[in-house]
């Protein structure tokens, strides 16, 4: 597989088991504890995340918020991006502490076009699939008119802060992560910034 065979399309309900595992990857586990929060009695996290991403309309991990990235027809990564629109700020007053600092530093970005997920299945890193994902994101913003992205990465996760570097993206605030089970153990949310 080279990246330059790497084609997009928009994503479909069917793609909902594959963009569940990307979101969850990007996020470093945090979209899978913050659905095993929201999950019913015996309904796993990914189960819940499969069928917000079928079917919650109203909700940025809905299916039609993506990009998926295909080589040969195999799905490689996905693009999960839009725009920053304001939050209720009691809505985040009132979170776990462990998304509250998340949500506030996104508060920072309304306006840009942000980037909730860009990420790569795991055996594909390392081939420049993930540059073709974040070209992709502007060239979606850019189609929306949107001339400033945003993105949020764990500081932990340095082999996509040196991504977003070298892509242009640079520090725009940070805060503190907040451990959860299954978490990195401790660093700073650091949101990112570029414009086009």
């Amino acid at each position: 597989m080279k990246p330059q065979d790497v084609s997009f399309r928009d994503g479909a309900p069917a793609d909902a088991s594959d963009l569940a595992i990307l979101a969850d990857a990007a996020g470093r586990r945090i979209v899978s504890w913050i659905w095993d929060g929201d999950a019913a009695p015996g309904e796993s996290s990914f189960d819940l995340g499969r069928t917000v991403i079928r079917s919650a309309e109203d909700n940025t991990t809905h299916h039609s918020y993506w990009r998926v990235a295909e080589i040969n027809g195999e799905v490689v990564g996905g693009l999960n991006s839009h725009l920053m629109a304001p939050s209720d700020s009691a809505y985040v007053a009132s979170q776990d502490e462990v998304v509250r600092s998340l949500l506030e530093l996104k508060a920072m970005a309304v306006g840009t076009w942000y980037i909730s997920v860009a990420a790569v299945f795991p055996e594909l890193r390392g081939r420049g699939i993930g540059t073709k994902i974040l070209a992709e994101a502007e060239l979606v913003a850019s189609a929306a008119g949107i001339n400033r992205m945003s993105l949020m990465v764990v500081s932990a996760n340095q082999g996509a802060l040196r991504l977003y570097e070298r892509f242009g993206y640079s520090e725009w605030a940070r805060d503190a992560f907040v451990p959860f089970p299954g978490s990195d153990p401790s660093g700073d949310w650091i949101l990112m910034a570029k414009d086009l």
